[in-house]
């Protein structure tokens, strides 16, 4: 499989946008988004989380009653339910990856709103998706920020090699930041049933069986995988990977890393050989 761009949306001095994945279990977009843009209104998402792993720059949070400077290499996820914007601060451009969880047609939503020359075409986006403008909500305080490279989070396994950190685990997904060595294996060919495997390379490089099809992820791709589709995943280069993994929903994920979950939604492939690896989609960011 190739690696490929995503859909461009918006390719301005102030703002870049490109639709990265819009499935059912999550839709992601890559922005790179100019200090002192416009901001969205403050708004809530009734049914689904919306996280950003921040990759450049600095985002600026803003909760109700509540404002937090977000440094490069930090995820942050907001919980269904809880007011919010964001928007670049600083002297450099804010650069990030927005995952909404479940996706609830992010990418008919994006297309509209980029598209939008006047305050009632935006109106009339944000009407067609679950978003809102809003200015209370619920309490704030399950918000997740987390500095990546081990430094916050639930370190779950720490060993020579390979390390993985939980970063947050709620109903609508689980996160973690792993590093894994050279020759370092994640599990053998299995599926998902329930929910959306996807990963975002953010050092080194991954390789991908996806059944009979193999491609190397190096960094700056992400990779999902759809529910049904056999795959496995290992770094077979010759420096360390580091990468973030999202499973959406989580389906209890943060229990079963810490063995306490053995019914968690993995399973051995199908003897059908399970769904067309084509489903996957592989993005470059």
């Amino acid at each position: 499989m190739k690696v490929e761009p995503g859909e461009l949306l918006a390719d301005r001095a102030e703002l870049r946008v490109s639709l990265l994945a819009d499935i059912e279990e999550l839709g992601v977009t890559s922005a790179r988004v100019a200090s002192g843009a416009p901001a969205p209104p403050l708004h809530v998402h009734d049914r689904h989380a919306d996280c950003f792993l921040v990759l450049g720059g600095a985002v600026r949070l803003e909760l109700e009653g509540e404002e937090r400077v977000v440094e490069p290499q930090s995820w942050i996820q907001v919980p269904a339910g809880i007011v919010h914007t964001f928007s670049a601060t600083g002297t450099e451009s804010a650069q990030f990856v927005n995952v909404h969880a479940p996706s609830r047609g992010l990418g008919t939503y994006m297309r509209s709103l980029t598209a939008a020359q006047t305050d009632d075409d935006r109106l009339r986006a944000w009407d067609d998706f679950d978003a809102r403008p809003a200015t209370t909500g619920l309490d704030p305080g399950p918000v997740v920020v987390r500095r990546l490279a081990g430094e916050e989070g639930e370190t779950v396994t720490q060993r020579p090699g390979r390390r993985v950190t939980l970063l947050s685990d709620t109903e609508e997904l689980a996160v973690t930041e792993s590093v894994y060595g050279p020759g370092e294996r994640g599990p053998d060919d299995h599926v998902h049933r329930e929910h959306a495997d996807a990963w975002l390379v953010l050092e080194g490089s991954l390789t991908f069986r996806l059944r009979d099809v193999v491609f190397e992820a190096p960094a700056g791709t992400f990779v999902v995988v759809p529910p049904n589709v056999v795959h496995a995943f290992s770094n077979e280069g010759e420096v360390t990977a580091r990468f973030l993994n999202v499973h959406a929903p989580s389906c209890g994920f943060g229990d079963y890393l810490r063995g306490r979950n053995p019914g968690f939604d993995q399973h051995d492939p199908p003897p059908d050989g399970g769904s067309n690896p084509a489903g996957a989609l592989v993005r470059t960011c």
